[in-house]
């Protein structure tokens, strides 16, 4: 388990659909993993919400099999599941130095048609304003 995840487990009481941090763990780590960190860096380096780049991923992974869905299932809307997503992406993106744009949710923060969301609609846009924890390294390596 890295070192944000530890942290956000320490500091929540957020809990998956059986009452136990397990999915809440394996989403952070799929939020924390440095190809999902980069593009969701990047898309708030283009004003676009951080959700962006990874929602189609991120719906995919965590349907209604996951310990952790945000998908709708039936008369569950899953609204406060996905809500605790946006918290999850928050306290990731201030340790590399970004906080949510001022001024709420706004058209800005609405997620683009062409990202392929089936359950998000909204989520905060980001800029870099604040001294980070992590920075994000790229290697171009060998093959």
């Amino acid at each position: 388990m890295n070192i944000i995840t530890q942290d956000f487990l320490q500091s929540t009481k957020i809990l998956d659909i059986h009452q136990e941090v397990k999915g809440v763990e394996e989403v952070m780590e799929f939020l924390t993993s440095p190809d999902v960190v980069n593009r969701m860096l990047v898309a708030s380096d283009m004003g676009l919400p951080a959700l962006t780049p990874i929602v189609q991923e991120l719906e995919n992974r965590f349907d209604d099999t996951s310990n952790f869905p945000v998908c709708v299932m039936g008369s569950n809307k899953n609204a406060v599941a996905r809500q605790n997503i946006g918290r999850m992406i928050k306290h990731i993106m201030k340790y590399f130095g970004y906080l949510p744009v001022d001024g709420g949710l706004s058209e800005r923060a609405r997620i683009p048609v062409s990202a392929g969301s089936k359950y998000f609609s909204t989520c905060a846009v980001y800029e870099s304003c604040c001294k980070a924890k992590f920075k994000m390294k790229i290697d171009v390596v060998p093959v």
